[in-house]
């Protein structure tokens, strides 16, 4: 089974932040009614705004008497919780079709908090959509949060829950919602860009800064790119840390994007960096992309997205060799939203020396990797090529620079790729802590000309709450070359169905699961799929009688093989054997058809699916994601994957994103130990922690359905 993983990686660097107050913006219409909540209703509550609860937990509600401005604000407190959410809320403002809106409030938390905003549509109906978590904040400290969102082309109204799902407090102030179509803050956020403008012999505004084996000389010149004055950084006597320039760190906004540029000029290869500032003043860091050498002045741009426990931003041009860097002329303007691409030089045209800008290599393992720049590309020019020979273990990739996407959102991946053999796409996303987790997308499928003619790889992940930035791979575990182009990410929302649905399946067949998981399904009348392992059944004294307590209480029964393995490495004999006999047997001792199949570990390649499709309505798999009309692969079908670290917050955000988006969620088990019990293996569930989830199922109120009768639901729909 394919799963996240945890590695660390390298701190980046340390360095502290000036302060800086960044100039008010332009005064945009509030739509919130009583937006700083100084006008009471009654003693508890203020005047258009109030409070709601549900699901198993203890709520309090209170209107203060101290606030972020002026003397008010709304606190909501949870002392005790097991599910649902409580939030304070503005009464419902008209908003328009299809346009975009910024929601800002100030707050104070103990937990990180979730943002939802509440349309009401035509006829009365209601939609969802999700916005980036806010995180806690520090002591007695206000953090903002200030996010975009736009209506549904049936939406008639909003308002925004901005909710506490777990035990802790939340208070709120100085709400705002709106339209993102008033003047936008000031073009140029850079203060003195042109660093014209001096104070005390350096240029107003910024602060140069040097770590690491170095000796660092930093000088404000008299000459510049435009005007009279320019900055620039020498280092000698090198051998670790880098020096820089930089302006003092300005508001953002999470969830923008920002694009930064300056001119410069060099003699050795630089390199820009952001630094992003929390409300709590920690700090992290962002490689934005490489910077040639250039002896003339010639403007460097590159964008960058801001994560959500982000306020404030600053942007090091960094010198990290023996040479000189001067700038001028730096400037960070917001763009419109997420760009279409944030990966910066996608198609590797633009060159430092014999490497693409903002690219890099890497392997890992026994194997030897040889990396080159090609002169032939999808689109432009230039391509990326990795051939692997020798090959034992590990991989072997080029990599683009982590790019900040959206927490909690999905991302549709986009290459194109020319192979020998099977690449591999894997998603790694970034952590503040310098950690790192790894998640396997949907397997290429190259046909069988991909030597010779380029092949589009496109499939969506959603970004974990707690990435700060992301990169995708697509990499070698194997010999043979895999050349690629036209790299791309773009925000993506799935086509749903005319309702969500979710089905519940099992693999392996394990005995436990009839006396640990079949009376608790049964307690709550939801029906399965139930995928066995034929030959831990078959002649095995029980083994057939597990499948009929399935059987004979309506679950589907599902096919898993016969042996269990990797059906990759089978010849057509032995893959023919595994996928036929599993199904002739069950269908054999159960009497009912068998149309469906799980691979085992979620291995398959174009070979393996095509002889399933001789045998089967649909294969599932273990690739992660939600099935949607637009994604719809009954030879591929998504999973969820249930483990032992999977958590009832998880949990219900899956049941969350399949109810939002009207998705099949399909969810994958293995055994269930019973009470008492210890677990065996990473894809165990507890039975406790099993019960909890079905519980969260049951309260979500989603329609339950085995795997076969969801599709006979959905694929009509298609």
């Amino acid at each position: 089974m394919r799963k996240l993983l945890t590695i660390t990686s390298a701190a980046l660097m340390a360095m502290g932040a000036l302060v800086y107050s960044a100039p008010s913006g332009w005064a945009a219409t509030n739509l919130i009614a009583n937006p700083s909540l100084e006008t009471a209703a009654n003693a508890t509550t203020p005047a258009s705004w109030q409070s709601g609860a549900w699901g198993t937990n203890a709520t309090t509600f209170s209107y203060l008497s101290t606030g972020h401005s002026g003397t008010r604000s709304v606190k909501v407190q949870t002392t005790s919780y097991t599910d649902g959410d409580a939030k304070w809320y503005f009464a419902p403002v008209t908003v328009t079709p299809n346009a975009t809106y910024t929601f800002s409030d100030y707050y104070q938390a103990t937990v990180s908090t979730r943002l939802v905003v509440q349309f009401t549509t035509t006829g009365n109906g209601t939609s969802y959509v999700e916005l980036a978590p806010a995180p806690a904040t520090t002591g007695s400290t206000w953090g903002q949060t200030t996010q975009t969102v736009t209506a549904p082309a049936n939406a008639q109204s909003a308002t925004v829950f901005h909710l506490l799902d777990k035990v802790g407090t939340l208070t709120i102030d100085d709400a705002s919602l709106t339209s993102a179509t008033t003047p936008p803050p000031p073009t140029e956020l850079v203060p003195n860009p042109s660093v014209e403008v001096a104070s005390a012999g350096q240029p107003a505004d910024w602060a140069s800064g040097a770590w690491g084996g170095n000796t660092a000389t930093f000088s404000y010149l008299t000459t510049g790119h435009t005007g009279s004055r320019s900055v620039k950084a020498t280092l000698s006597n090198y051998t670790s840390g880098d020096a820089k320039w930089y302006f003092t760190p300005v508001t953002v906004t999470p969830g923008l994007s920002y694009t930064f540029s300056d001119w410069y000029k060099s003699d050795v290869g630089t390199e820009l960096i952001a630094q992003f500032t929390r409300p709590d003043g920690s700090l992290y860091y962002q490689s934005m992309a490489a910077v040639a050498v250039s002896s003339a002045w010639t403007q460097v741009t590159s964008s960058v997205s801001i994560p959500s426990d982000v306020n404030k931003l600053t942007v090091f041009h960094v010198l990290a060799a023996n040479g000189s860097l001067t700038l001028d002329d730096a400037s960070l303007t917001v763009a419109s939203g997420i760009p279409a691409n944030p990966i910066p030089n996608p198609s590797v045209e633009s060159a430092s020396g014999s490497v693409p800008v903002s690219w890099s290599t890497g392997s890992w393992g026994s194997n030897t990797a040889a990396f080159s720049y090609i002169a032939d590309g999808h689109t432009g020019g230039h391509s990326v090529k990795v051939t692997v020979s020798n090959y034992t273990d590990g991989d072997a990739k080029w990599i683009h620079q982590p790019q900040p996407l959206v927490p909690n959102k999905q991302y549709r991946f986009t290459a194109w790729y020319k192979t020998n053999t099977q690449p591999h796409v894997v998603a790694q996303f970034d952590h503040a802590d310098g950690t790192a987790a790894y998640l396997t997308l949907p397997l290429p499928l190259p046909a069988a000309d991909a030597a010779t003619t380029w092949q589009k790889y496109s499939d969506t992940f959603t970004v974990p709450g707690n990435a700060v930035a992301v990169s995708v791979f697509v990499l070698l575990s194997g010999n043979g070359w895999v050349q690629t182009d036209d790299y791309g990410f773009e925000q993506y929302t799935p086509t749903g169905f005319s309702r969500p649905l979710v089905s519940l399946t099992f693999d392996d067949g394990y005995e436990d699961n009839v006396t640990s998981a079949l009376p608790l399904l049964q307690a709550r009348n939801f029906k399965t799929t139930q995928c066995f392992i034929t030959g831990n059944i078959e002649g095995v004294p029980g083994g057939p009688e597990n499948v009929m307590a399935f059987a004979n209480t309506g679950h589907e029964i599902c096919s898993h093989t016969v042996t269990h393995p990797f059906l990759t490495t089978l010849s057509a004999a032995q893959l023919a054997n595994e996928a036929t006999h599993s199904q002739q047997y069950l269908q054999q001792l159960t009497g009912q058809a068998v149309p469906n199949i799980a691979s085992p570990y979620g291995d398959y390649d174009t070979t393996v699916l095509n002889q399933l499709k001789l045998s089967y309505r649909s294969h599932r798999t273990v690739d992660v994601g939600y099935n949607s009309k637009d994604n719809f692969d009954l030879s591929r079908v998504r999973v969820q994957n249930v483990d032992l670290t999977t958590t009832v917050a998880e949990f219900n955000s899956w049941l969350d994103q399949a109810e939002a988006t009207n998705t099949w969620l399909v969810l994958v088990y293995h055994r269930i130990v019973p009470a008492g019990q210890g677990a065996d293996g990473d894809y165990d569930t507890n039975q406790a922690a099993f019960a909890s989830q079905l519980d969260a199922l049951r309260d979500s109120g989603l329609t339950v359905k085995t795997y076969n009768a969801a599709l006979d639901e959905l694929v009509p729909q298609l």
